[in-house]
């Protein structure tokens, strides 16, 4: 598949599940929503090239989103909707976007590779708009001090966005392409 297929399908995926995500939990359904996306996950991990490097930057982020995302509960900055019963300080569909967002940084967000400064400059904005999204869609609720919920969010996704820049090119990130798969991939290589 060509490199910009690959990116526009690659972003194609993440929105899907990240609508998945914060759709389901808003909605009442959060693990059928992450049940969902983690499937969009999984397409991606059949297509990439280097599935084992995909899976390891995948997990990283979300340890990484554990960290961010209970501290910025934990400092009342917002607060995540859950399932019912489900037992972990977050819900599941943020462990999912977390997972989710780490497929970009080979395929859509490719270009960053490298600009740190600029990757914070889009974490410092693009951050607190993905969680101001999901907040309207009602997947989750801010903190009573939007200024201090908005600084928060902005600082730390100015940080976070380049240290998983840096880190997927040290995990040995390229440009990410994804496979063909399908009748033609399959005739070429029986030789027709």
């Amino acid at each position: 598949m060509s490199a910009l297929a690959s990116k526009l399908l690659n972003l194609l995926l993440y929105q899907l599940g990240w609508f998945c995500c914060v759709l389901g939990a808003a909605w009442g359904y959060p693990l059928t929503g992450a049940g969902l996306a983690l499937l969009l996950v999984i397409v991606h991990l059949l297509l990439a090239e280097s599935p084992r490097l995909e899976l390891k930057l995948m997990v990283i982020a979300c340890l990484l989103g554990v960290v961010v995302d209970s501290l910025q509960q934990a400092l009342g900055v917002l607060t995540f909707k859950t399932a019912p019963g489900w037992s972990l300080w977050l819900p599941l569909w943020v462990f999912v976007i977390w997972a989710q967002f780490a497929t970009l940084f080979h395929y859509a967000l490719a270009w960053l590779s490298g600009r740190y400064l600029l990757g914070a400059l889009c974490g410092l904005l693009g951050g607190p708009l993905a969680y101001f999204g999901g907040g309207k869609l009602g997947a989750a609720e801010f903190g009573g001090n939007l200024l201090f919920s908005f600084t928060s969010l902005a600082l730390v996704w100015a940080a976070t966005v380049p240290l998983l820049l840096w880190l997927s090119r040290r995990l040995g990130g390229r440009e990410g392409r994804y496979r063909r798969f399908g009748i033609r991939a399959a005739g070429r290589k029986a030789g027709r």
